[in-house]
């Protein structure tokens, strides 16, 4: 079989857990092609992950789903909503303005059995983490300032 150039090979736009992937072991030394499940190569990863995206600011209105953290910037009472996702997405959202006496509730899609309406932010690096799953987003952790509750944060 004749060598492929990795770069004229066809590219695909999905893969499945069983797919390989082409790894060059030691290429510094005596380089040999080998090959590794994607499970494989996700679950061994020797490094931390990072998002490709840089956070978007919100003043109010509505926060976006597309881009995986959010700075919340809230200057008196200002009202947010954050829309449907996608079913195992994170939505990271962070309050990094907090000034004239904040209040900034954040209203999430939230299924029947969240236990949750609102989220409140009101001094800065309260933070959220969610997860959209079943038909809503869930809150994976909450933070509050010194003074504040996480249970408060919740209503």
């Amino acid at each position: 079989m004749p060598d492929k150039i990795i770069t004229n090979l066809p590219k695909t736009e999905s893969t499945s857990l069983d797919d390989l992937v082409l790894v060059v072991d030691t290429p510094s030394e005596s380089p040999t092609n080998k090959k590794i499940t994607i499970a494989n190569f996700f679950n061994k990863i020797p490094t931390w992950l990072g998002f490709s995206q840089s956070p978007a600011t919100f003043t109010s209105g509505v926060i976006d789903v597309t881009t995986p953290i959010s700075f919340v910037s809230v200057t008196g009472t200002k009202a947010y909503t954050l829309a449907a996702g996608s079913d195992g997405q994170l939505k990271i959202l962070i309050c990094t303005v907090a000034a004239s006496t904040p209040v900034g509730v954040i209203t999430p899609l939230a299924s029947a059995s969240d236990g949750y309406n609102t989220i409140t932010f009101n001094a800065v690096g309260e933070n959220a983490t969610l997860i959209y799953s079943n038909s809503g987003w869930n809150v994976l952790s909450c933070s509050g300032s010194a003074s504040q509750s996480q249970e408060s944060m919740l209503t």
